[in-house]
């Protein structure tokens, strides 16, 4: 992919950045150095002489020194432009197109990054932003050429313009090596610590150990959530590539009133990773194979709780135009770091089916089992998980819904509470959500999201009967 920062040329006297009107009809004179300008022209005055020119003269000027791909000529009219007004936006383009043509974009960058900041219109600031990103990426700095493109996009004339822009930046993003992706959420709930719906210990039907601490009930208050994901390209075909891959990623509570013997930062949790992960597109393109590696560390309060090393495959297919089908599965060693009985292996397996429909809505289906072995006290157990899912094709008033219902249950076949647990422990757990995307509310491509989400538990251990409802306010990117 190659940008031709020469084409913004022809639009400069289509849709020009205005000289600001305090000084649009003001008179330049030779302090700005159009004698040497007029030079490069062959043209000539007498060096005691001024020679007067209107600044619109001067800029009609420089443009057709850039259409003449005369820049030293252009970049000079513009220096007197901007010495008459140091926020001549125009005159800040200008300078852009004219370093743009001597190949000198570090420099064009800069003067388009002035033009920008000085623009008067949102055509203009489109237009400064665009022109900064074909420079940043004529430099190599995808990175920063897809910050501008998203600034190109909060500024777009018009839809169809906008949708270029986001085509151009996914259209960089798939160059760059580096990519990134950021997610943050706020949630007040009813159950930050995931803690029982009742004061009393009963399985069964039968009282056990008696009342629950106020630390094992729930308790209200906030999670604040951060999801920093990244990846680095090492190597690439027409159908492999190949990333080095990290995450980090922090659960933090608070309360909202004290709790006797706990804190939020007792129950807060971080994780950390790398890895590699490998891709594998069919000679056919309408399936890919993607492998990864990772290892790392979670913390659970201030202390780490085990370290991991996780190999996982999943395929991924197109049946028709409509219709996606994925499956996959992962093996995880997990290295306890508080008691070595704690160590554990987990497998699991997963498929999901999702459908687009005429008018473009999705459907979708998820199924989960995962088993965890190992001879630790209480940890050793299997979980099935199905989710439905359905987004809608067209927002309803700012909002686009999507919306979600699952179902879990979990079997812990040796389960103790002082002695063994007649059976184990059984819960089951219904959960669903709704969550509205303001897609109209878009800043740089990041949306708003709002969710609301509930859960409810029963289990035949009273402890692990849980109720939670939360509210998510959230931010992503729309591409």
């Amino acid at each position: 992919m190659a940008f031709s920062c020469s084409t913004n040329v022809a639009n400069l006297s289509k849709t020009p950045l205005a000289v600001p009107a305090r000084t649009r009809n003001a008179r330049a004179t030779a302090a700005f150095a159009l004698i040497a300008a007029l030079s490069a022209w062959g043209l000539s005055a007498p060096a005691e002489d001024g020679v007067e020119m209107t600044l619109p003269q001067a800029q009609a000027l420089a443009v057709q020194a850039l259409k003449q791909n005369r820049p030293k000529l252009a970049y000079q009219l513009s220096e007197g432009l901007l010495k008459a007004n140091p926020r001549d936006g125009q005159a800040h383009y200008t300078q852009a197109l004219a370093f743009a043509q001597v190949k000198a974009y570090g420099f064009g960058r800069k003067s388009a990054r002035k033009a920008f900041n000085t623009a008067q219109t949102e055509v203009q600031k489109y237009e400064a932003a665009q022109l900064a990103s074909q420079m940043a990426y004529a430099d190599d700095r995808l990175t920063l050429s897809q910050f501008w493109l998203r600034r190109a996009v909060q500024h777009a004339p018009t839809e169809d313009v906008r949708q270029e822009s986001v085509k151009a930046f996914r259209t960089v993003r798939a160059h760059n090596p580096l990519n990134f992706n950021l997610k943050f959420s706020v949630s007040p709930s009813d159950n930050v610590n995931n803690g029982s719906n009742s004061p009393y210990n009963i399985i069964d039907g039968v009282p056990v150990v008696g009342v629950l601490s106020p630390s094992a009930q729930a308790i209200d208050g906030i999670v604040a959530t951060t999801d920093l994901q990244g990846s680095y390209r090492i190597a690439y075909g027409e159908r492999y590539m190949t990333r080095l891959t990290g995450r980090a990623y922090t659960r933090q509570v608070t309360f909202n009133d004290a709790v006797p013997g706990l804190s939020g930062s007792d129950i807060s949790s971080s994780r950390l990773q790398v890895g590699v992960n490998h891709l594998a597109v069919d000679a056919s393109k309408r399936g890919q194979w993607e492998f990864d590696l990772t290892g790392g560390r979670v913390w659970y309060g201030d202390s780490p709780l085990y370290d991991f090393a996780r190999l996982g495959v999943e395929r991924h297919n197109r049946i028709g135009e409509n219709m996606r089908l994925g499956f996959g599965g992962a093996v995880e060693f997990q290295e306890d770091e508080t008691w070595p009985y704690n160590d554990a292996m987990q497998y699991e397996g997963f498929a999901q089916l999702s459908y687009k429909l005429a008018n473009g809505a999705r459907i979708g289906g998820y199924l989960n089992y995962r088993t965890t072995e190992t001879d630790g006290v209480n940890r050793a157990r299997d979980q099935w998980t199905g989710i439905v899912s359905y987004t809608m094709g067209r927002e309803i008033g700012p909002a686009l819904f999507s919306f979600q219902l699952g179902h879990s249950l979990v079997a812990y076949d040796k389960y103790r509470i002082i002695g063994p647990v007649p059976g184990g422990r059984s819960d089951n757990s219904t959960f669903g959500g709704v969550t509205a995307t303001f897609q109209d509310w878009s800043y740089l491509g990041f949306v708003p999201t709002v969710s609301v989400n509930t859960e409810a538990t029963d289990s035949n251990i009273s402890r692990f009967d849980v109720d939670e409802t939360s509210v998510s306010f959230g931010i992503r990117s729309e591409f």
